[in-house]
């Protein structure tokens, strides 16, 4: 895999990740709801896991690439997104650095990704938005917010060079009560676009030690019962 295409990749996953905080929103839904409200919301997650659902729609097929695992994500900076079908695989970072680990031979393979300070920018830049000061801060995102039947939408438009000319804008698809993030949507600069639909949403739980380390991260299975969504 080639850098630039990596450092795509890595940038949808990270992306996907910190806007699901506005799930602990507390706003009351029968009055107008400001992008400072949502953002103080996203403040007070400070722990996140939930199940996802993607769908990569790309202009070269017919149909879209279908793939889902599980997220988790706790402040300052710790995320991981963790494939379970149709392959196996883990991103995470620990808020320092990044590794990634694909399935092979019935054990965990580290691999070399190779993206160094690039992605620990990317990492920096999209803190802000972890901690729902996209609001006030316009430096790094332009935010926008609109409403329907259906529920709110945030937008985020990129302002930083590099991102922007990989991912045009990303969608952040509310339920109409603000108790859940239905769906996350982010949109390419070519036309390509991923559609991320989420589940199982807990915030604020307490994470297993190990669960963002990046020599041996704890198996997912164990942070499902810490999260009460085990077998």
């Amino acid at each position: 895999m080639n850098y630039g295409r990596n450092m795509r990749r890595i940038i949808r996953i990270i992306l996907a990740a910190p806007v699901l905080g506005i799930t602990t929103s507390d706003a009351q839904t029968n009055a107008p709801v400001s992008l400072e409200q949502l953002g103080g919301a996203m403040a007070r997650a400070e722990t996140l896991f939930t199940h996802f659902v993607q769908e990569r729609h790309l202009s070269l097929f017919n149909e879209p690439l279908r793939s889902e695992g599980f997220l988790c994500f706790q402040k300052p900076g710790r995320i991981r997104w963790e494939t379970t079908s149709p392959y196996k695989s883990i991103l995470v970072s620990d808020g320092s650095g990044v590794a990634q680990f694909e399935w092979a031979d019935g054990k965990w393979k580290k691999l070399e990704i190779g993206l160094g300070d690039a992605l620990q920018n990317v990492v920096s830049q999209i803190a802000g938005v972890m901690d729902g000061r996209f609001a006030g801060d316009r430096r790094n995102y332009s935010a926008s917010l609109t409403h329907s039947s259906e529920g709110y939408v945030v937008k985020l438009v990129p302002q930083n060079a590099m991102v922007r000319r990989m991912m045009a804008a990303i969608e952040v698809h509310l339920a109409a009560d603000l108790k859940g993030t239905r769906r996350v949507v982010l949109r390419e600069t070519g036309g390509d676009f991923t559609d991320i639909r989420f589940s199982e949403q807990v915030a604020n739980l307490v994470m297993p030690p190990r669960s963002f380390d990046r020599t041996a991260p704890m198996d997912i299975e164990t942070i499902r019962s810490a999260a009460g969504k085990g077998p």
